[in-house]
């Protein structure tokens, strides 16, 4: 079965950004409704000033500098995460513009902050303590990205982390940004990097093995 990232590889960019826009709008729907359903009003779901967005902008400029750290002062482990989300970032393969990288990662932003920290950890939270329901939304957020373990285990963290702002601080709309903003540096960073390191390449010339050929190609 193929991953994901691999349809998303064979899509035109314009039907890969309008489809990544109709999930989003699914996610922020889901996510509303279940914050209604916590009993809490359509109108405080996501409120906007200044603060928030400032604390959004800290919150992206602190990720961004840590992820960067990471990869340049560990660069054979940042080496492995980026070879390691080769089949997730598939559709990376064709050098998205900063347009479509905007756009996609205030899909990402929006959507799924809206969904798995304004609805599932909102509405868990009145079920069970806050650290299981922290554990269980973040757990369900990164498994939707079908990661391999150690890139599922860092956004299962990055998704607790957010869920923990967003508890203390009440803005939906800062850890909204934060989400944004740090991906558009990450989706960047990572393109340039997989470029950079041949690992659409690699991929190429890689060949597959199927029913037809297994039995020859297998010990």
């Amino acid at each position: 079965m193929s991953h994901p990232g691999e349809e998303m590889a064979e899509m035109p960019t314009w039907k890969l950004l309008g489809l990544t826009c109709l999930q989003t709008v699914v996610f922020i729907a889901v996510g509303l409704g279940l914050w209604v359903l916590s009993g809490r009003l359509v109108s405080s779901f996501v409120t906007i000033d200044l603060a928030q967005i400032g604390l959004g902008l800290t919150i992206a400029g602190a990720m961004i500098a840590l992820g960067y750290a990471l990869f340049r002062g560990l660069p054979t482990f940042g080496e492995k995460l980026v070879r390691d989300q080769a089949k997730q970032f598939a559709f990376l393969d064709r050098r998205l513009g900063l347009g479509a990288i905007t756009l996609l990662a205030a899909c990402a932003g929006i959507g799924e902050e809206a969904l798995f920290r304004g609805g599932v950890l909102i509405l868990a939270s009145e079920y069970m303590p806050f650290a299981v329901a922290l554990i269980f939304s973040s757990a369900i957020f990164a498994a939707i990205h079908f990661a391999k373990p150690v890139i599922t285990t860092l956004i299962f963290t990055i998704g607790a982390v957010f869920g923990l702002i967003y508890w203390y601080s009440g803005s939906l709309l800062a850890v909204m940004i934060g989400h944004w903003v740090y991906d558009i540096w990450a989706l960047w960073f990572i393109q340039e990097e997989m470029h950079r390191l041949g690992v659409f390449d690699d991929a190429a010339d890689t060949p597959e093995i199927n029913s037809d050929n297994a039995a020859e190609t297998l010990p």
